[in-house]
């Protein structure tokens, strides 16, 4: 009965394109636009080294350090950097060709003055960029370091100087890197438009409850009267769209590697998994959407594009910025927010010698899923037709 149900489900879910599209399509379009968007300096050719001035007590140590260390070769440096102590002696050595460009903070935000635009000052952009996600990095890396302790482990103390000079390493954009697959600066972006592709998976869980709700489809007034119980109907039904999401997560990651050619890690076994989670998750939270919405199927699901999206930019996916700020100022968003859960997992794997991030991070989304459907279960059973 369940088999029989199943593929019934896979076939109905199959003539669905626009929910198809969004699942399956559109994770595919975004990644390319951000591949092309990121192209030159993923697989870009070597440039010549920058001058740089940077000034004095108006930048973050942090970012001093990358320009400093940054290298094109093993013995040649990205950036010639130059101290100056005022913002007026770095301008003047911009105009006096000393430099090509200089940086100073001000009011949080970091500034780059330069004579032209091109390819030096959108290396520099990236490089600011990087800054940030290091920033993220040191953190979470703290983080982690308190969740050994309370397990009653010894881990190494956190230093904050091998963190940048390692993670400044991975700036590989600058040379031919058409057959490295390391994960590098960039692949933080991809892995939040992963995130963005699980919660995608929550349009199948709207049309569940839609299909098998008597008062908003023909379809649930025949399963209200059927032999079969709700409880199956809906079990199957969600093994469908596991199926779908699945199939989707598999293909986005072949895509990703085979295709564009973005190294996502040598944990290509759990990084499916998280996937797999990240869709349960999604599917639930369109179940959850679809039961506390009144209203017809479209209105649900306009809510979960706008969830999704909103979700997705707090999780990165647009921005570096704003993970930033959220970072900085809310970072128990972090904790709530399921692209955040799945983004963070993926970064962990890649980053963390252990899985202790890795499996807060999971279990915190494993218990958003539970909670969902927990809540589903609960409302449906006060419905007067329901047969849970």
């Amino acid at each position: 009965m369940i088999k029989m149900l199943f593929l019934t489900r896979l076939k109905v879910l199959l003539r669905r394109k626009s929910t198809l599209f969004w699942v399956f399509l559109f994770p595919l379009l975004l990644a390319t636009a951000e591949y092309f968007a990121f192209g030159n300096f993923i697989h870009s050719t070597p440039i010549d080294t920058i001058s740089i001035g940077i000034v004095e007590q108006k930048t973050p140590e942090v970012l001093e350090t990358i320009f400093k260390e940054a290298k094109l070769e093993e013995d040649k440096y990205l950036y010639e950097v130059k101290a100056y102590t005022s913002l007026e002696t770095a301008s003047r050595a911009l105009e006096e060709d000393e430099i090509k460009q200089y940086i100073y903070e001000k009011e949080d935000k970091i500034e780059i003055v330069a004579k032209a635009n091109g390819m030096e000052l959108n290396i520099t952009n990236s490089i600011i960029e990087q800054a940030k996600i290091i920033e993220i990095t040191i953190k979470e890396a703290y983080q982690n370091y308190y969740q050994e302790l309370a397990l009653g482990n010894h881990p190494e103390p956190v230093n904050e100087q091998e963190i940048i000079l390692n993670l400044t390493k991975e700036i590989s954009y600058f040379k031919n890197n058409s057959t490295n697959k390391t994960a590098n600066f960039y692949t933080f972006y991809f892995y939040s438009l992963m995130a963005m592709s699980c919660l995608y998976a929550a349009l199948f869980g709207v049309s569940i409850i839609q299909d098998v709700r008597a008062d908003r489809s023909s379809l649930g007034i025949r399963i209200s009267s059927s032999v079969a119980s709700k409880g199956k109907i809906m079990l199957s039904y969600f093994a469908a769209s596991c199926f779908l999401q699945i199939l989707s997560a598999t293909i986005l990651c072949l895509y990703f590697v085979f295709v564009l050619n973005i190294g996502l890690g040598e944990n290509i076994g759990l990084i499916l998994l998280t996937l797999i989670l990240g869709g349960f998750a999604g599917i639930s939270i369109g179940m959850l959407i679809g039961t506390l919405v009144q209203g017809g199927e479209a209105k649900a699901e306009g809510i979960v594009t706008a969830v999704t999206l909103s979700l997705s930019c707090l999780s990165g996916l647009m921005s570096v910025d704003v993970k930033h700020l959220v970072d900085k100022y809310l970072p128990f968003i972090n904790y709530i927010n399921p692209a955040s859960l799945i983004s963070n997992s993926l970064y962990a794997l890649y980053y963390y010698d252990t899985y202790t991030s890795y499996l807060v991070y999971s279990l915190i989304l494993i218990c958003f899923s539970v909670l969902a459907i927990g809540i589903v279960i609960f409302k449906m059973r006060g419905e007067k037709y329901a047969s849970l």
